[in-house]
């Protein structure tokens, strides 16, 4: 099955111009994380999170009233569908460890006294103090550069040369500060579920590299005397359906998920939705171009690349 017949881009003479976006992309979300506009979930920034289901459409203003009376500050939404009446309430207040539920406590109880014509039929809570939450923070970092670390290390190992390795680990980079970029700016909290997907991009992310450095490695070993560059492109042309297929259909699901996955799944499948994206195209603007700077500048100081 051919999607396209007989491709013949250029991926790495254009390269530049997506390096030169995915620059712009990384500073801006950078700029706007680094302005205090990145939000955490309850897991990494301590507090109480409180999910009340309500036996009529419930009234945000009013809610908001009765719980800043009791806890300033509180974040409040809804949660979920609409119709199922649920509001979601985030303390970001520490809870004495003699009665780590009292501020939920105070918060029904705020709610039942102010605004009982609409009682709470169900309700859940989720505490996490703030030491626990910053070394959560720290642990979803760590493993997020080991993780692109060791992928550096094998794929160095595997294929005879560190700009192999380099690439991949770069490009995988790439998506993560990207799909964080963008959960900041669209106000999505950085939750457990998001760093499953962080991490989840890193190896799908090198999985579609993969391919295209093992049909690169057995154009090098064929066609010693082309230039790096035109086999670099070929490698490419070649996989090009192979990606467009695979990377299509997980779009696809990972679609279905944001979009219909529910409120708990929506931040997952978002970073996933813009991860699939990203990461198609730095695997063939970003990595295989990193390969080909690596093996020019080579070149040009006097030592040619082998092919491994």
């Amino acid at each position: 099955m051919e999607i396209i017949k007989n491709p013949n881009f250029d991926f790495v003479g254009r390269a530049k111009y997506f390096i030169a976006l995915s620059i712009v992309l990384i500073l801006a979300g950078t700029a706007w994380v680094a302005t205090g506009h990145l939000r955490y979930g309850v897991e990494f920034s301590g507090g109480t999170q409180l999910v009340l289901h309500f036996q009529n459409p419930p009234e945000i203003d009013r809610i908001r009233d009765a719980v800043t009376k009791v806890s300033p500050g509180a974040v409040i939404q809804t949660y979920g569908d609409v119709k199922a009446n649920k509001v979601l309430v985030r303390i970001g207040e520490e809870a004495p460890e003699s009665d780590l539920d009292a501020p939920a406590r105070a918060v029904r109880q705020a709610l039942a006294d102010t605004y009982g014509t609409n009682p709470i039929l169900e309700s859940s809570s989720e505490i996490v103090g703030p030491i626990v939450g910053a070394e959560l923070r720290q642990k979803a970092i760590l493993l997020t550069v080991l993780g692109l670390l060791f992928q550096l290390i094998y794929i160095a190992w595997r294929f005879k040369g560190g700009a192999w390795g380099v690439g991949a680990s770069v490009a995988g980079l790439h998506d993560v500060l990207i799909a964080v970029g963008v959960l900041a700016f669209l106000k999505y909290e950085i939750t457990l579920n998001v760093i499953a997907a962080l991490l989840t991009l890193v190896g799908y992310s090198v999985n579609d590299t993969i391919v295209i450095f093992d049909r690169a490695r057995e154009n090098l070993a064929h066609r010693r005397k082309d230039p790096l560059a035109k086999i670099l492109n070929d490698s490419m042309n070649q996989t090009l359906t192979r990606t467009l297929i695979s990377n299509g259909t997980t779009f696809l699901t990972v679609l279905g998920l944001f979009l219909f996955g529910g409120e708990v799944l929506r931040g997952f499948g978002l970073a996933m939705v813009v991860g699939i994206v990203v990461g198609t195209y730095s695997t063939l603007f970003i990595a295989v171009p990193i390969v080909n700077w690596w093996y020019g500048r080579q070149e040009r100081a006097g030592a040619p690349a082998k092919a491994a």
